[in-house]
Protein backbone atom coordinates (compact mmCIF):
# COMPACT_ATOMS: atom_id res chain seq x y z
CA UNK A 1 0.00 0.00 0.00
CA UNK A 2 2.78 2.38 0.85
CA UNK A 3 4.89 2.08 -2.19
CA UNK A 4 1.19 2.22 -4.15
CA UNK A 5 0.27 5.05 -2.59
CA UNK A 6 4.13 6.92 -3.18
CA UNK A 7 3.77 6.05 -6.75
CA UNK A 8 -0.05 7.65 -7.29
CA UNK A 9 1.62 10.64 -5.26
CA UNK A 10 4.02 10.74 -7.71
CA UNK A 11 2.38 10.54 -11.30
CA UNK A 12 -0.37 12.87 -9.94
CA UNK A 13 2.08 15.77 -9.46
CA UNK A 14 3.62 15.03 -12.37
CA UNK A 15 0.33 14.80 -14.33
CA UNK A 16 -0.86 18.12 -12.48
CA UNK A 17 2.52 20.11 -11.41
CA UNK A 18 4.12 19.58 -15.29
CA UNK A 19 1.71 22.04 -16.87
CA UNK A 20 0.83 23.96 -13.97
CA UNK A 21 4.89 24.69 -13.74
CA UNK A 22 5.04 25.15 -17.16
CA UNK A 23 2.20 27.71 -18.08
CA UNK A 24 4.32 29.58 -14.62
CA UNK A 25 7.65 29.47 -16.76
CA UNK A 26 5.91 31.03 -19.64
CA UNK A 27 4.27 33.84 -17.48
CA UNK A 28 7.85 34.64 -15.85
CA UNK A 29 9.74 34.19 -19.77
CA UNK A 30 6.81 36.15 -22.21
CA UNK A 31 5.29 39.49 -21.44
CA UNK A 32 1.82 40.07 -19.87
CA UNK A 33 -0.02 40.74 -22.58
CA UNK A 34 1.42 37.43 -24.75
CA UNK A 35 0.93 34.76 -21.86
CA UNK A 36 -2.95 36.19 -21.01
CA UNK A 37 -3.64 35.20 -24.68
CA UNK A 38 -1.80 32.37 -24.62
CA UNK A 39 -3.64 31.19 -21.49
CA UNK A 40 -7.10 32.10 -22.73
CA UNK A 41 -6.03 29.84 -26.00
CA UNK A 42 -5.04 27.11 -23.35
CA UNK A 43 -8.02 27.54 -21.20
CA UNK A 44 -10.62 27.37 -24.26
CA UNK A 45 -8.84 24.47 -25.91
CA UNK A 46 -9.14 22.53 -22.28
CA UNK A 47 -12.25 23.19 -22.66
CA UNK A 48 -13.08 21.67 -26.05
CA UNK A 49 -10.74 19.02 -25.38
CA UNK A 50 -11.27 17.96 -21.85
CA UNK A 51 -15.34 18.54 -21.76
CA UNK A 52 -15.83 15.03 -23.57
CA UNK A 53 -12.54 12.94 -21.93
CA UNK A 54 -13.00 13.91 -18.42
CA UNK A 55 -16.34 12.37 -17.78
CA UNK A 56 -14.98 8.70 -19.25
CA UNK A 57 -12.15 8.88 -17.50
CA UNK A 58 -14.16 9.59 -14.20
CA UNK A 59 -16.56 6.72 -15.66
CA UNK A 60 -13.59 3.85 -16.08
CA UNK A 61 -11.99 5.25 -13.09
CA UNK A 62 -15.56 3.90 -10.48
CA UNK A 63 -16.98 1.18 -13.20
CA UNK A 64 -13.93 -0.86 -14.46
CA UNK A 65 -12.74 -1.10 -10.33
CA UNK A 66 -16.45 -2.65 -10.19
CA UNK A 67 -15.86 -5.08 -13.06
CA UNK A 68 -12.15 -5.53 -14.17
CA UNK A 69 -12.91 -8.38 -16.91
CA UNK A 70 -14.23 -5.14 -18.77
CA UNK A 71 -11.99 -3.00 -18.48
CA UNK A 72 -10.15 -3.30 -21.69
CA UNK A 73 -13.36 -3.21 -23.58
CA UNK A 74 -14.37 0.03 -21.94
CA UNK A 75 -10.96 1.87 -22.47
CA UNK A 76 -11.67 0.99 -26.25
CA UNK A 77 -14.96 2.44 -25.60
CA UNK A 78 -13.56 5.80 -24.43
CA UNK A 79 -11.05 6.32 -26.65
CA UNK A 80 -13.41 5.28 -29.98
CA UNK A 81 -16.42 7.73 -28.10
CA UNK A 82 -12.57 10.74 -27.65
CA UNK A 83 -12.09 10.08 -31.95
CA UNK A 84 -15.42 10.70 -32.66
CA UNK A 85 -15.80 13.61 -31.00
CA UNK A 86 -12.69 14.79 -32.29
CA UNK A 87 -13.44 16.61 -35.76
CA UNK A 88 -16.50 18.57 -33.83
CA UNK A 89 -13.88 19.63 -31.04
CA UNK A 90 -12.20 21.56 -34.29
CA UNK A 91 -14.41 22.81 -36.04
CA UNK A 92 -15.77 24.19 -32.99
CA UNK A 93 -12.22 25.73 -32.47
CA UNK A 94 -11.87 26.94 -35.90
CA UNK A 95 -15.27 28.54 -35.48
CA UNK A 96 -14.00 30.26 -32.49
CA UNK A 97 -10.86 31.90 -34.21
CA UNK A 98 -13.16 32.91 -36.81
CA UNK A 99 -15.23 34.55 -35.22
CA UNK A 100 -12.62 36.21 -32.34
CA UNK A 101 -9.83 38.43 -33.28
CA UNK A 102 -8.21 37.19 -30.01
CA UNK A 103 -7.66 33.99 -31.03
CA UNK A 104 -5.07 32.52 -33.41
CA UNK A 105 -6.75 29.40 -35.32
CA UNK A 106 -3.24 27.90 -35.61
CA UNK A 107 -2.24 28.39 -32.26
CA UNK A 108 -6.25 27.30 -30.94
CA UNK A 109 -6.45 24.49 -33.15
CA UNK A 110 -2.70 23.10 -32.20
CA UNK A 111 -3.88 23.28 -28.17
CA UNK A 112 -7.25 21.73 -28.86
CA UNK A 113 -5.34 18.81 -30.34
CA UNK A 114 -2.81 18.14 -27.48
CA UNK A 115 -5.70 18.91 -25.26
CA UNK A 116 -7.79 15.84 -26.86
CA UNK A 117 -4.76 13.80 -26.77
CA UNK A 118 -4.14 15.01 -22.36
CA UNK A 119 -7.95 13.43 -22.46
CA UNK A 120 -7.19 10.27 -23.90
CA UNK A 121 -3.91 9.55 -21.93
CA UNK A 122 -6.59 10.30 -18.41
CA UNK A 123 -8.70 7.49 -19.74
CA UNK A 124 -5.98 5.25 -20.17
CA UNK A 125 -4.49 6.37 -16.75
CA UNK A 126 -8.02 5.61 -14.71
CA UNK A 127 -8.21 2.53 -16.45
CA UNK A 128 -5.10 1.64 -14.96
CA UNK A 129 -5.60 2.97 -11.77
CA UNK A 130 -9.48 1.25 -11.16
CA UNK A 131 -6.73 -2.20 -11.18
CA UNK A 132 -4.14 -0.38 -8.74
CA UNK A 133 -1.59 -1.02 -11.28
CA UNK A 134 -0.26 2.70 -10.61
CA UNK A 135 3.36 1.51 -11.84
CA UNK A 136 2.87 2.06 -15.48
CA UNK A 137 0.79 5.70 -14.37
CA UNK A 138 4.13 6.93 -12.89
CA UNK A 139 6.32 5.61 -15.67
CA UNK A 140 4.56 7.56 -18.35
CA UNK A 141 3.05 10.04 -16.61
CA UNK A 142 6.05 11.59 -14.88
CA UNK A 143 8.65 11.89 -18.31
CA UNK A 144 5.25 12.78 -20.47
CA UNK A 145 4.77 16.12 -17.74
CA UNK A 146 8.56 16.69 -17.19
CA UNK A 147 8.41 16.86 -21.34
CA UNK A 148 5.97 19.86 -21.34
CA UNK A 149 8.00 21.98 -18.94
CA UNK A 150 10.89 21.46 -20.65
CA UNK A 151 9.28 21.93 -23.60
CA UNK A 152 7.95 25.00 -22.29
CA UNK A 153 11.85 26.81 -21.52
CA UNK A 154 12.92 25.09 -24.79
CA UNK A 155 10.32 26.03 -27.36
CA UNK A 156 9.20 29.45 -25.24
CA UNK A 157 11.58 31.81 -27.47
CA UNK A 158 9.75 30.95 -30.64
CA UNK A 159 6.84 31.93 -29.83
CA UNK A 160 3.55 30.74 -28.88
CA UNK A 161 2.76 27.88 -31.57
CA UNK A 162 6.04 26.28 -31.31
CA UNK A 163 5.38 25.66 -27.08
CA UNK A 164 2.04 24.50 -28.59
CA UNK A 165 3.68 21.92 -31.83
CA UNK A 166 5.80 20.43 -28.79
CA UNK A 167 2.98 19.66 -26.26
CA UNK A 168 0.73 18.28 -29.08
CA UNK A 169 4.27 15.76 -30.23
CA UNK A 170 4.54 14.65 -26.34
CA UNK A 171 0.88 13.85 -25.97
CA UNK A 172 0.57 12.03 -28.86
CA UNK A 173 3.72 9.64 -27.40
CA UNK A 174 2.32 9.55 -23.94
CA UNK A 175 -1.02 8.06 -25.91
CA UNK A 176 0.87 5.82 -27.86
CA UNK A 177 2.74 4.53 -24.62
CA UNK A 178 -0.58 4.04 -22.72
CA UNK A 179 -1.47 1.83 -25.34
CA UNK A 180 1.40 -0.55 -25.70
CA UNK A 181 1.22 -0.99 -21.80
CA UNK A 182 -2.66 -1.46 -21.56
CA UNK A 183 -2.25 -4.69 -23.56
CA UNK A 184 0.43 -6.10 -20.64
CA UNK A 185 -1.39 -4.05 -17.43
CA UNK A 186 -5.14 -4.59 -18.25
CA UNK A 187 -6.72 -7.80 -16.72
CA UNK A 188 -7.73 -9.90 -19.74
CA UNK A 189 -11.09 -9.29 -21.50
CA UNK A 190 -14.10 -11.80 -19.56
CA UNK A 191 -16.55 -9.10 -19.69
CA UNK A 192 -17.86 -6.58 -22.36
CA UNK A 193 -17.97 -2.78 -21.90
CA UNK A 194 -20.45 -1.38 -19.71
CA UNK A 195 -23.65 0.60 -21.72
CA UNK A 196 -21.82 4.01 -22.23
CA UNK A 197 -25.20 5.54 -20.84
CA UNK A 198 -23.81 4.32 -17.80
CA UNK A 199 -21.39 7.54 -17.73
CA UNK A 200 -23.83 10.01 -18.25
CA UNK A 201 -24.16 11.00 -14.97
CA UNK A 202 -20.26 11.11 -15.00
CA UNK A 203 -20.39 13.26 -18.17
CA UNK A 204 -22.77 15.45 -15.86
CA UNK A 205 -21.21 15.99 -12.91
CA UNK A 206 -17.25 15.59 -14.39
CA UNK A 207 -18.32 18.04 -17.67
CA UNK A 208 -19.73 20.68 -15.03
CA UNK A 209 -16.43 20.94 -13.48
CA UNK A 210 -14.29 21.42 -17.01
CA UNK A 211 -16.79 24.30 -18.17
CA UNK A 212 -16.21 25.68 -14.31
CA UNK A 213 -12.43 25.40 -14.26
CA UNK A 214 -11.90 26.96 -18.05
CA UNK A 215 -14.71 29.39 -17.93
CA UNK A 216 -13.42 31.79 -15.22
CA UNK A 217 -10.23 32.72 -17.38
CA UNK A 218 -12.20 33.09 -20.61
CA UNK A 219 -14.98 35.76 -18.65
CA UNK A 220 -11.95 37.29 -17.60
CA UNK A 221 -10.24 37.51 -20.27
CA UNK A 222 -13.46 38.64 -22.03
CA UNK A 223 -14.38 41.53 -19.72
CA UNK A 224 -11.22 42.98 -18.58
CA UNK A 225 -8.48 41.61 -21.41
CA UNK A 226 -5.57 39.31 -21.51
CA UNK A 227 -3.32 41.04 -18.81
CA UNK A 228 -5.57 40.78 -16.61
CA UNK A 229 -6.19 37.12 -17.95
CA UNK A 230 -2.40 36.36 -17.50
CA UNK A 231 -2.60 37.63 -14.07
CA UNK A 232 -5.82 35.52 -13.18
CA UNK A 233 -4.25 32.31 -14.82
CA UNK A 234 -1.27 32.68 -12.88
CA UNK A 235 -3.60 32.63 -9.65
CA UNK A 236 -5.40 29.78 -10.97
CA UNK A 237 -2.62 27.78 -11.75
CA UNK A 238 -0.92 28.23 -7.78
CA UNK A 239 -4.25 27.16 -6.77
CA UNK A 240 -4.27 23.80 -9.20
CA UNK A 241 -0.66 23.46 -8.11
CA UNK A 242 -1.68 23.22 -4.18
CA UNK A 243 -5.39 21.30 -5.16
CA UNK A 244 -3.06 18.28 -7.03
CA UNK A 245 -2.56 16.45 -3.38
CA UNK A 246 -6.64 16.26 -2.80
CA UNK A 247 -7.05 15.37 -6.84
CA UNK A 248 -4.66 12.57 -5.70
CA UNK A 249 -6.81 11.49 -2.66
CA UNK A 250 -9.83 11.25 -4.93
CA UNK A 251 -7.70 8.94 -7.29
CA UNK A 252 -6.68 7.26 -4.67
CA UNK A 253 -9.69 6.63 -2.44
CA UNK A 254 -12.50 6.70 -5.40
CA UNK A 255 -11.87 2.91 -6.59
CA UNK A 256 -11.58 1.90 -3.42
CA UNK A 257 -14.44 2.93 -1.83
CA UNK A 258 -16.36 1.90 -5.53
CA UNK A 259 -14.68 -1.91 -5.04
CA UNK A 260 -16.18 -2.17 -1.11
CA UNK A 261 -19.56 -2.42 0.08
CA UNK A 262 -20.98 0.48 1.28
CA UNK A 263 -20.67 1.25 5.28
CA UNK A 264 -18.36 -1.72 5.98
CA UNK A 265 -15.21 -1.73 8.02
CA UNK A 266 -13.06 -0.81 5.22
CA UNK A 267 -15.13 1.34 3.75
CA UNK A 268 -15.58 3.46 6.62
CA UNK A 269 -11.89 3.71 7.36
CA UNK A 270 -11.27 4.58 3.88
CA UNK A 271 -14.06 7.36 4.36
CA UNK A 272 -12.50 8.75 7.74
CA UNK A 273 -9.05 8.78 5.95
CA UNK A 274 -10.31 10.85 3.19
CA UNK A 275 -11.89 13.05 4.89
CA UNK A 276 -8.61 13.61 7.37
CA UNK A 277 -6.39 14.47 4.36
CA UNK A 278 -9.11 17.13 3.01
CA UNK A 279 -9.00 18.51 6.24
CA UNK A 280 -5.03 19.04 6.06
CA UNK A 281 -4.95 19.67 3.02
CA UNK A 282 -7.74 22.46 2.59
CA UNK A 283 -6.60 23.76 5.89
CA UNK A 284 -2.34 24.28 5.48
CA UNK A 285 -3.22 25.23 1.67
CA UNK A 286 -5.39 28.14 3.04
CA UNK A 287 -2.29 28.98 5.39
CA UNK A 288 0.09 29.02 3.20
CA UNK A 289 -1.79 31.10 0.44
CA UNK A 290 -2.43 33.95 3.20
CA UNK A 291 0.84 34.00 4.35
CA UNK A 292 3.58 32.41 2.05
CA UNK A 293 3.09 33.12 -0.98
CA UNK A 294 1.84 36.85 -1.25
CA UNK A 295 5.38 38.00 -0.04
CA UNK A 296 7.12 35.27 -2.13
CA UNK A 297 5.09 36.44 -5.62
CA UNK A 298 7.26 39.45 -7.07
CA UNK A 299 10.31 36.60 -6.60
CA UNK A 300 8.37 34.47 -8.54
CA UNK A 301 7.24 36.59 -11.26
CA UNK A 302 8.26 39.99 -12.52
CA UNK A 303 4.63 41.35 -13.47
CA UNK A 304 2.63 41.26 -10.03
CA UNK A 305 1.26 43.87 -8.65
CA UNK A 306 -0.91 44.43 -5.04
CA UNK A 307 -3.68 43.03 -6.70
CA UNK A 308 -1.84 39.74 -6.97
CA UNK A 309 -1.31 39.51 -3.01
CA UNK A 310 -5.34 39.67 -2.74
CA UNK A 311 -6.36 37.31 -5.45
CA UNK A 312 -3.80 34.68 -3.83
CA UNK A 313 -5.19 35.11 -0.19
CA UNK A 314 -8.63 34.46 -1.86
CA UNK A 315 -7.69 31.52 -3.89
CA UNK A 316 -6.37 29.88 -0.36
CA UNK A 317 -10.07 30.37 0.74
CA UNK A 318 -10.94 28.80 -2.55
CA UNK A 319 -8.90 25.82 -1.65
CA UNK A 320 -10.56 25.20 1.75
CA UNK A 321 -14.04 25.10 0.44
CA UNK A 322 -12.98 23.24 -2.37
CA UNK A 323 -11.77 20.46 -0.45
CA UNK A 324 -14.63 20.03 1.76
CA UNK A 325 -16.95 19.85 -1.54
CA UNK A 326 -14.86 17.73 -2.61
CA UNK A 327 -15.11 15.14 -0.08
CA UNK A 328 -18.91 15.43 -0.28
CA UNK A 329 -18.42 14.61 -3.65
CA UNK A 330 -16.57 11.78 -3.43
CA UNK A 331 -18.37 9.91 -1.12
CA UNK A 332 -21.76 10.83 -3.10
CA UNK A 333 -20.30 9.01 -5.88
CA UNK A 334 -18.78 6.03 -3.47
CA UNK A 335 -22.87 5.81 -2.71
CA UNK A 336 -23.58 5.78 -6.32
CA UNK A 337 -25.41 8.89 -6.28
CA UNK A 338 -23.70 10.79 -9.30
CA UNK A 339 -26.79 12.33 -10.44
CA UNK A 340 -26.99 14.18 -7.10
CA UNK A 341 -23.24 15.00 -7.62
CA UNK A 342 -24.07 16.27 -11.09
CA UNK A 343 -26.89 18.53 -10.48
CA UNK A 344 -24.85 20.26 -7.59
CA UNK A 345 -21.73 20.95 -10.36
CA UNK A 346 -23.79 22.57 -12.94
CA UNK A 347 -25.71 24.48 -9.93
CA UNK A 348 -22.08 25.47 -8.94
CA UNK A 349 -21.57 26.67 -12.29
CA UNK A 350 -24.54 28.26 -12.69
CA UNK A 351 -23.48 30.49 -9.60
CA UNK A 352 -20.09 31.30 -10.54
CA UNK A 353 -21.01 32.72 -13.65
CA UNK A 354 -23.95 35.02 -12.07
CA UNK A 355 -21.38 36.20 -9.69
CA UNK A 356 -18.28 36.33 -11.56
CA UNK A 357 -19.81 38.72 -14.10
CA UNK A 358 -20.58 42.07 -12.19
CA UNK A 359 -17.52 40.86 -9.64
CA UNK A 360 -14.75 40.86 -12.52
CA UNK A 361 -15.92 44.25 -13.74
CA UNK A 362 -15.82 45.72 -10.47
CA UNK A 363 -13.01 44.19 -8.96
CA UNK A 364 -11.20 42.26 -11.96
CA UNK A 365 -9.24 38.91 -11.51
CA UNK A 366 -9.20 38.98 -7.50
CA UNK A 367 -13.65 39.53 -8.28
CA UNK A 368 -13.56 36.44 -10.28
CA UNK A 369 -11.86 34.49 -7.24
CA UNK A 370 -14.19 35.53 -5.08
CA UNK A 371 -17.22 34.48 -7.13
CA UNK A 372 -15.42 31.21 -6.77
CA UNK A 373 -15.55 31.41 -2.73
CA UNK A 374 -19.32 32.87 -2.64
CA UNK A 375 -20.51 30.23 -5.19
CA UNK A 376 -19.22 26.78 -2.87
CA UNK A 377 -21.17 28.01 -0.01
CA UNK A 378 -24.62 27.44 -0.97
CA UNK A 379 -23.26 24.12 -3.16
CA UNK A 380 -21.70 22.98 0.20
CA UNK A 381 -25.14 23.01 1.82
CA UNK A 382 -26.74 21.30 -0.97
CA UNK A 383 -24.71 18.51 -1.23
CA UNK A 384 -24.09 18.23 2.80
CA UNK A 385 -28.41 17.57 2.52
CA UNK A 386 -27.95 15.32 -0.30
CA UNK A 387 -25.07 13.11 1.45
CA UNK A 388 -26.77 13.22 4.65
CA UNK A 389 -30.06 11.42 3.27
CA UNK A 390 -27.98 8.95 0.94
CA UNK A 391 -26.10 7.89 4.80
CA UNK A 392 -29.81 7.85 6.20
CA UNK A 393 -30.41 5.19 3.42
CA UNK A 394 -27.36 3.24 3.73
CA UNK A 395 -27.58 2.91 7.66
CA UNK A 396 -31.42 1.69 6.87
CA UNK A 397 -29.85 -0.93 4.99
CA UNK A 398 -26.48 -1.95 6.29
CA UNK A 399 -27.32 -1.00 9.90
CA UNK A 400 -24.99 1.80 11.50
CA UNK A 401 -21.37 1.80 10.33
Amino acid sequence: MTRAAILLLTSQTSRLAGPSLALLLLAALWPAEAFGRFASAYALASLLGLLPATGLSAWLLDRSARRPGAARAMLRQAWSALALAAPLAGALALAVAAASPGFEAGLLLCLTAAMLLAGAADNGFAAFRAQRREGPVTAIALPANLALLTGAAVFASNGEIAVALGWLAIRAGQVAAIAIAAARVLPPASEPAASLRSALPFFGSQGAGVVYGQADTLLVHALVGEVAAGLYAVGVRLLQLASFAAQSLAQWFQPRLAASAVCSAEWVAEQRRLWLGLALIGGGGAIGFAFILPPALPLLLADTDASAAQLVQIAGLVLAARCFVAGQWIELTAREREVQRARDSWLLLALFLALAWPLTLHLGAAGAMAAHLLALGPIAALSGRSLARARRCSQADHGPG
